[in-house]
């Protein structure tokens, strides 16, 4: 019975945990908007690695729900974290756009690319791949909130990522 009870407190606390967790902005935000945290994102990753890097934003970006924005940013770590790890890019180019209704986070590198094709069928049919768990990672993300993940990738010519994000997102249930 001690032993239920302990699981089943443990059980709630990792809930309130992943709660809390959920409802913390990023660092990386609190000093301004999107369009901003992106901006230092890229620098450190140039300062880092070398990599040339262009970030395409209109002056005056509009401020996006909150939800919005720390899901592009994550996606935008996980998808440099890529580039970084995977790509064997000299060049990145983050493109963040207002289409009115949607924001869409464009990701593209010169690197040796992959093959979305086999990756796309392995992560529709469930199968487990050898890469792309921050990938599907980024796609679940997205579609929680009522998005999606668009990948652009042939072997030898480098990888395209496209989120898009409705302004006013679906909540999870």
């Amino acid at each position: 019975r001690v032993l239920e009870q302990i699981e089943a407190l443990a059980h709630d606390s990792l809930v309130d945990v992943r709660r809390i967790v959920a409802a913390l902005s990023p660092a990386e935000l609190e000093e301004g908007a999107l369009a901003g945290a992106l901006r230092r994102m890229l620098d450190r990753v140039q300062a880092e690695t070398g990599l040339a890097v262009d970030l395409h934003a209109e002056p005056g970006f509009p401020a996006l729900p909150t939800v919005v924005e720390v899901a592009l940013l994550r996606t935008a770590q996980s998808a440099l974290a890529n580039v970084r790890l995977h790509a064997g890019a000299t060049r990145v180019v983050v493109s963040l756009v207002d289409t009115g209704d949607s924001v869409r986070l464009d990701v593209v590198d010169d690197g040796r690319g992959f093959d979305a094709e086999a990756w796309h069928r392995s992560s529709t049919r469930g199968i487990p791949a050898d890469s792309g768990y921050g990938l599907r990672s980024m796609r679940e993300r997205l579609r929680e909130l009522g998005g999606g993940l668009d990948v652009e990738s042939t072997p030898g010519d480098g990888t395209a990522l496209s989120a898009h994000l409705p302004l006013a997102p679906a909540r999870e249930a």
